[in-house]
């Protein structure tokens, strides 16, 4: 009697175990099938080789484009470069989703996993952002020859060393550098770029820019890309727009009840390096011309230092940050 009521119970047990894997199941599909508001593609495309630079070898670089449900195309599309921590998440995949809410395409570039990478937090030589930069003009020309997709309105988005791609793509003079004359992004939202290392030409292709950045940020500090959002409407672009959030850290996308301090991060934000129109790299503060070969090694001895505070966002800034670049794309067209 007793291994029967025994064999009763391990029976239920069982068919409760299969009852919740049911329903677990059922809401995954749930969610897959109904509240996530887009449908995803697998996309290769070739980077964008320019001889004689880090990026002197073809590379195949793999992204992920979001389409939004029950889209009429063609459709507007927003390229999303990774942060120095790579695709994660809460920021490169929480903005594509954004996005596709409102009903623009949105295609995450991955510059780390075509180059054996993970991320450059503790190194950001593993990947320059020159590589990023070669990568994202790449996937505009992908896209732009997709009948789906209006070549005259794809944007690029970016956080951190994404933000700095987002940003470099703008100037006439890296554009140059890339041998690009073709195609050209329709706009540009630099959230958190480092401003601290640029190009001295602040000239650009006239697209509207957005620098969305953070009052408490320590790693990529707001003060250097104002001066540089100023130096570029000096040269007759107008379409300059910047937003502080405040009370905000490094990446504020990444919710939690306080910001994190990762003593390991590489931290540029003492640098002020110049780069020249022909590639050089002078030091703003000394006038040395920084090594192209073992800037690494310049940027640990002079003014790199280790240690960066990040994330412990909240819904408040995130939520305005959203809000403020959509409302950023739809007043140029898209």
């Amino acid at each position: 009697m007793k291994a029967i009521r025994a064999s009763l119970r391990s029976g239920r047990a069982a068919a409760l175990a299969g009852a919740i894997l049911l329903a677990l199941a059922l809401a995954a599909y749930w969610y897959i099938a109904v509240l996530k508001p887009y449908t995803t593609e697998s996309l290769t495309f070739g980077t964008n080789v320019v001889a004689g630079t880090t990026n002197d070898e073809p590379i195949n670089v793999k992204a992920t484009l979001y389409i939004p449900k029950d889209a009429q195309f063609p459709l507007s599309a927003v390229i999303i470069m990774p942060s120095s921590s790579g695709i994660e998440d809460a920021r490169e995949v929480y903005y594509a989703d954004q996005l596709t809410r409102v009903g623009i395409a949105a295609l995450v570039v991955d510059s780390f996993s075509a180059r054996g990478l993970a991320d450059s937090v503790y190194d950001q030589s593993a990947i320059d952002v020159w590589d990023m930069e070669n990568d994202a003009i790449a996937a505009l020309a992908k896209l732009a020859k997709d009948p789906r997709f209006k070549g005259d309105r794809i944007a690029i988005l970016g956080v951190s060393k994404g933000g700095t791609t987002a940003m470099n793509n703008a100037f006439t003079v890296r554009r140059r550098w890339m041998g690009v004359r073709d195609v050209a992004f329709a706009a540009h939202v630099a959230i958190s770029p480092d401003c601290t290392w640029v190009t001295r030409r602040a000239n650009t292709t006239g697209a509207p820019i957005i620098f969305l950045l953070a009052e408490l940020d320590d790693q990529t500090p707001a003060e250097p890309c104002l001066a540089l959002a100023g130096r570029i409407q000096r040269t007759g672009n107008a379409q300059v727009e910047t937003k502080i959030y405040k009370g905000a850290h490094h990446a504020w996308e990444e919710l939690g009840w306080r910001p994190l301090y990762d003593a390991r991060a590489e931290n540029y934000a003492q640098c002020r390096v110049w780069v020249e129109e022909d590639g050089r790299m002078i030091s703003a503060d000394t006038g040395e011309i920084v090594p192209e070969d073992d800037w690494h090694a310049w940027a640990k001895k002079n003014c790199m230092t280790l240690g960066a505070t990040c994330c412990g966002g909240d819904r408040r800034n995130r939520n305005a940050a959203t809000e403020d670049i959509v409302g950023f794309l739809r007043r140029h067209g898209f």
